[in-house]
């Protein structure tokens, strides 16, 4: 019997590859939706090593991408006070 996490991970990757396809705004939204639902509780349901090992996936993506940087490059604070 195949485990339900991984039913949930297929039904993700097909919800993500539907959503890519399709040309209309309320399927892609909605397939989305179903794409975000199944990889939250497909990640719940796993066990846990598998779960380490996507918290870990996600941490070594995170230190590839210097989010921090570009986020801060987007805020200003203005030093200077209205009167």
């Amino acid at each position: 019997m195949l485990p339900t996490f991984l039913i949930l991970l297929v039904s993700a990757i097909g919800s993500i590859w539907l959503s890519l396809r399709t040309s209309h705004e309320v399927p892609r939204v909605l397939a989305f939706g179903s794409a975000t639902f199944c990889l939250i509780f497909g990640f719940a349901l796993a066990p846990w090593p598998i779960q380490l090992v996507i918290f870990l996936l996600i941490l070594r993506v995170e230190r590839m991408y210097s989010l921090r940087k570009t986020a801060l490059e987007f805020v200003t604070l203005s030093s200077t006070r209205r009167r």
